[in-house]
């Protein structure tokens, strides 16, 4: 009985160790990672080295150490450039700038450590975009560079989501102004099969996660662009951090606080005084139909306390006044279920009030009495009036 207890406690603290040890190596949505080898200067690797990673915007920093093997991993880091030290027993401290590490990513680095001197240290700058060694997930991040370089009709990132191969998005809508998501479909996938996560939390919409019923406020959250630090499409080969969605894996980051205090402002308009009347309605002396759109916004952060508490915040307005143009719509009544004279008439009547020819149809054709009776008029072939071919009403039954 004691060895039955032992050998259940044991299998139970071995199978945490491992739990414990994937958590340590997983890589969660919304951060990225730092991996490499440590060596000398004869390829050899060095164990139990310390390797501190340090974010050069906010100085907060992870320290690991390498194994036997020489290897170490940082992960669930926030993206950023970072500054990696590493410091050995009889080694000089090895110091390489300027790491990117992106959403979703691991950024490798090899580092050589030279034998220790007198006060020697080696700092590297390494500012070179590195590839992707570390796992075969097909996607690439995008930058705030490319958000603002790129043009954005309705100042929404969605928009963009297409430039990552085997994405497709609908046509942008100029007069969405960044209220509504883009339907997004990831090598033929429905749009419900996406999977979007904002700053590592869950931000899809259940019903649909897409816009096809943007009448109905239907999407996902769309933030300003200025607030986006930068996101990442995942089309292939994800891992099982991302593994629910069957479709595009689009994990956006926010921008966060450093230590110096930083902002920006910024307003985007579209008003009808810029634009030229159009061809057909100058012809018929009407003005220009009134389009006005105003974005506008301002972001500021900065530290509370320096090297541990940060702010960040973001403000977008947006105004929208959009002109009925100089074409008219016209409706037909709704039939309903009666199907009665009286029923009839009731719905047709109105139009045969105000048509000055008599119980004509605005196409031309023989409007039903009010009472729901045929009309004396006759009935006029090839009237053209707006809708089409001429038209004849006639109640459900004979009369």
């Amino acid at each position: 009985m004691k060895i039955d207890f032992l050998q259940r406690y044991s299998a139970a603290g071995a199978i945490f160790a491992l739990l414990l040890t994937g958590q340590i190596l997983g890589q969660a949505p919304g951060t990225g990672a730092i991996s490499g080898v440590v060596y000398d200067q004869s390829d050899r690797v060095i164990g139990h080295a310390e390797v501190v990673a340090t974010n050069e915007a906010t100085f907060v920093s992870r320290t690991v150490v390498t194994t036997a093997d020489g290897v170490f991993h940082v992960p669930l880091l926030l993206p950023g450039n970072y500054e990696v030290t590493v410091t050995a027993v009889g080694f000089a401290k090895h110091t390489v700038q300027s790491i990117s590490v992106t959403v979703g990513e691991t950024s490798s680095v090899s580092l050589t450590l030279t034998v220790e001197g007198a006060n020697t240290s080696v700092r590297v700058a390494s500012d070179a975009q590195m590839a992707e060694t570390e796992s075969s997930t097909l996607g690439r991040a995008v930058g705030p560079e490319s958000m603002q370089a790129l043009p954005l009709a309705n100042r929404n990132y969605t928009q963009i989501l297409g430039l990552s191969p085997g994405v497709g998005v609908a046509l942008p809508d100029a007069t969405a102004l960044g209220r509504d998501s883009q339907n997004v479909t990831s090598n033929g996938a429905k749009t419900t099969w996406n999977n979007i996560q904002f700053n590592g939390i869950d931000a899809n919409n259940l019903s649909q996660n897409s816009a096809e019923n943007a009448g109905e406020e239907v999407g996902v959250a769309v933030p300003a662009p200025d607030a986006i630090q930068e996101f990442k499409v995942q089309t292939a080969n994800y891992d099982a951090s991302y593994g629910r969605g069957a479709g595009a894996n689009v994990d956006v980051v926010s921008k966060s606080g450093t230590n110096s205090f930083h902002g920006s402002a910024w307003e985007f308009v579209r008003n009808n005084i810029f634009n030229a009347n159009s061809f057909f309605s100058k012809l018929d002396g009407q003005p220009r139909p009134t389009l006005k759109q105003n974005e506008f916004g301002a972001s500021a952060g900065g530290p509370i306390r320096k090297n541990r508490t940060f702010f960040f915040a973001e403000y977008q307005g947006i105004r929208d006044i959009n002109g009925e143009g100089d074409e008219v719509t016209t409706a037909l009544p709704q039939l309903t279920s009666d199907r009665s004279a009286a029923t009839l008439g009731a719905q047709f009547c109105p139009a045969a009030q105000t048509n000055p020819a008599g119980y004509l149809t605005n196409a031309g054709g023989t409007q039903v009495a009010c009472d729901g009776s045929k009309s004396s008029g006759q009935f006029t072939h090839g009237s053209w009036r707006a809708a089409g071919w001429p038209i004849y009403f006639c109640p459900a039954r004979a009369v």
